[in-house]
């Protein structure tokens, strides 16, 4: 059966811990909409999945499994509505592998405020942009995060989860980590006692179980978190974060000499072992040793003051003389490649209508929820304004008039943020189409003018990857995107009698072509 002829709906709704008090992100609100616009397109909705509290950056919900379940067991549902793309997903493999399920279920996606997303060539390419560009979003929003917790442990608190035996509180407006009065004194009494080298962990756990400390299912805590207790100098007044180390405001239970007492007695036992990514390399990923196949990785050479790209090889393997590659070589040889890629104007025409259709549609919406907004703060100030008279004037009381004014500066401060949050969502809305018509009209220049994060995601729109021998590339792979757009001839084959100089474009995809297949 068709999937246009299938009029029955499911509809999916998700809201992260973080949206729950933002207004418009509700589940009920989600749902409002979805309803609204199945029932004016005749859809039957047979069922509404809502994930509340879910992060959109991982595939692991309960309802999205339930709706994919659903969407390939029974042949009647024929579209999942959502408000947008981003509450399906909120990066880019995810999303197109929610896609792809849909699609193996001929099941069509429609999100509400993205009208263009469709199964032409254009709409899935719009589709991925927005979908990498909501990944690129919520990867911005965890930078913004992130050096919120560094100024919070810079000031000298602890930026997470308080360990067990402190509570998480807010003084002042600022979090800080404070005692916990049920549990304060057994932890210490915990440290203690195996000070004095007569207690293991397990016995400490039997003992202190008994005299009332839990874990949260009211059973005894695991020795793991016991084991976490003992060796975490967080207890000594030291916090240890994101490989920094500093002496923390809160208070301790233990110096910091018998903290180190207490790791002795463990016997040197170190369960802190991490690796983390020091450096984040471009085309990481992408090259491939021409000689044996495997990965290049990147490295430092701080002395040389120049950084390589080289084969990850073991040595016996093959011999790596002549193959180290200057980072900044390898990486201008790719982003040439980038010259010989060209859309084909049958596939850029409508590409553009769809932008100019958009623009038009979003700029409308924000411009009516301004408006409604405005109207909201005229009549807030003119409500302040008579309240003030009436103080004048004296018919309510001084109290009355501090409570109602602090109540209506609250209002304006919250019409004031959501009027920001407009302006923020519009200039994101037109960067977004930007980046669009830059990589539709110029693909070369678009990948030349994008920061590291998304040209990392521009490397994975076009190239599997990049063979590389000798110092040069010898091979390139497209993406199955590329070939998609190769086999839909929204960039033409080239023919056997083409002849230089009839076409800048098909001079353009030959070159390309020929980079495709060597």
């Amino acid at each position: 059966m068709n999937t246009l002829d299938k009029k029955a709906a499911v509809i999916y709704c998700r809201v992260s811990t973080e949206e729950q008090a933002r207004e418009g992100y509700s589940l009920n609100a989600q749902e409002k909409v979805c309803r609204s616009f199945a029932h004016s397109k005749g859809y039957k909705v047979l069922c509404v999945y809502r994930d509340e509290g879910k992060s959109g950056t991982t595939l692991d919900r309960p309802a999205l499994k339930d709706m994919l379940a659903e969407c390939e067991q029974n042949p009647s549902v024929g579209v999942v509505i959502v408000q947008e793309t981003d509450r399906l997903a909120r990066n880019t493999h995810d999303h197109l592998t929610i896609r792809m399920i849909l699609k193996k279920a001929g099941v069509k996606l429609i999100s509400i405020n993205q009208p263009m997303l469709d199964d032409s060539a254009e709409g899935n390419m719009v589709d991925t942009m927005l979908a990498s560009v909501n990944q690129f979003y919520s990867d911005l929003n965890s930078r913004k995060t992130k050096n919120g917790l560094q100024e919070k442990f810079d000031s000298g608190w602890w930026p997470g989860w308080a360990p067990l035996g402190y509570l998480n509180k807010r003084v002042n407006e600022k979090g800080m980590v404070a005692k916990d009065p049920q549990k304060w004194h057994l932890v210490r009494e915990a440290l203690r006692m195996y000070l004095t080298g007569n207690y293991s962990a397990s016995e400490l756990i039997d003992i202190l179980y008994k005299k009332g400390l839990r874990a949260k299912s009211g059973k005894k805590i695991c020795n793991s978190i016991m084991l976490h207790i003992l060796k975490n100098p967080f207890y000594a007044g030291v916090m240890r974060w994101n490989g920094q180390e500093k002496t923390g405001k809160h208070e301790r239970m233990i110096t910091l000499q018998e903290h180190k007492q207490i790791l002795t007695i463990m016997e040197g036992h170190n369960q802190y072992a991490c690796r983390r990514r020091k450096y984040n390399f471009l085309i990481r990923g992408f090259v491939f040793c021409g000689i044996c196949g495997h990965r290049y990785t990147g490295e430092k050479h701080h002395e040389k003051k120049k950084d390589y790209y080289r084969c990850g090889a073991k040595t016996i393997e093959h011999s790596h003389m002549g193959q180290h590659v200057e980072m900044k070589v390898l990486e201008k040889q790719i982003e040439r490649k980038f010259k010989y890629l060209q859309f084909t104007d049958d596939f850029i025409k409508p590409l553009v209508e769809k932008v100019r259709k958009i623009y038009g549609e979003r700029k409308s919406e924000i411009g009516l929820q301004k408006k409604t907004l405005l109207n909201q703060k005229m009549a807030i100030e003119s409500k302040r304004d008579r309240f003030e008279e009436k103080l004048i004037s004296g018919t309510i009381t001084d109290d009355d008039f501090v409570r109602i004014r602090e109540r209506l500066r609250k209002d304006l401060d919250s019409i004031h943020d959501q009027i920001q949050e407009l302006e923020s969502k519009r200039d994101l809305d037109v960067d977004i189409l930007r980046d669009v018509l830059l990589l539709s009209r110029n693909i070369y220049k678009a990948y030349q003018k994008a920061p590291d994060e998304l040209k990392r995601l521009y490397l994975g729109f076009f190239w599997k990857g990049f063979v590389v021998k000798d110092k040069k590339i010898i091979k390139t792979k497209p993406s199955e995107f590329m070939q998609t757009l190769l086999r839909e001839n929204k960039m033409r084959k080239i023919r056997s009698d083409w002849l230089p100089g009839q076409d800048s474009n098909l001079r353009a995809l030959l070159l390309f072509f020929i980079c495709c297949v060597i």
